[in-house]
């Protein structure tokens, strides 16, 4: 398992802000397909997410969900949904397919100690990419630095 240091970057994104338990984390993927369809446009990016757990239950909090799409688009309002011109993560680590962890602390963890052996400090958030290869979902796990690389 690789950690390369890069940014994760895209133009013309869909969020989608939603308060669920964490072991739900797929539920909302195909509300974000169904408005990309309703929408008009199309996903030229991988779905990502991030997450923000609930300091009494960390079972439950808030995940924000990205897609990447073919340009910009109307939201509509409050419904949870948002567009964001330009996503930057800032410098971040990656580690490609995270999912051969036991789970996403494993990961976490894998990226903290390559951190710690090149005395970078990571930041609090991290970000789960899923990408389709083949039909299979691969997941990259991105954590972006406290202090890196400038844009």
């Amino acid at each position: 398992m690789a950690i390369e240091r890069r940014p994760l970057v895209f133009d013309h994104v869909l969020t989608y802000r939603t308060e669920q338990r964490k072991t739900d984390w797929q539920e909302p993927l195909g509300l974000l397909e169904s408005f990309v369809l309703d929408k008009g446009v199309y996903k030229n990016g991988p779905a990502f997410f991030t997450f923000m757990s609930e300091p009494e239950d960390e079972s439950t909090g808030t995940f924000t969900y990205y897609q990447p799409v073919n340009g910009p688009l109307d939201t509509g309002g409050d419904n949870g949904f948002g567009y964001e011109a330009r996503f930057h993560s800032g410098d971040a680590l990656v580690m490609r397919q995270a999912e051969q962890e036991a789970d996403f602390d494993g990961a976490y963890v894998k990226v903290q100690d390559a951190a710690a052996q090149e005395g970078l400090v990571l930041g609090e958030t991290y970000y789960c990419v899923l990408l389709d290869v083949y039909g299979d979902i691969m997941i990259d796990l991105v954590v972006p630095l406290e202090g890196g690389r400038p844009e």
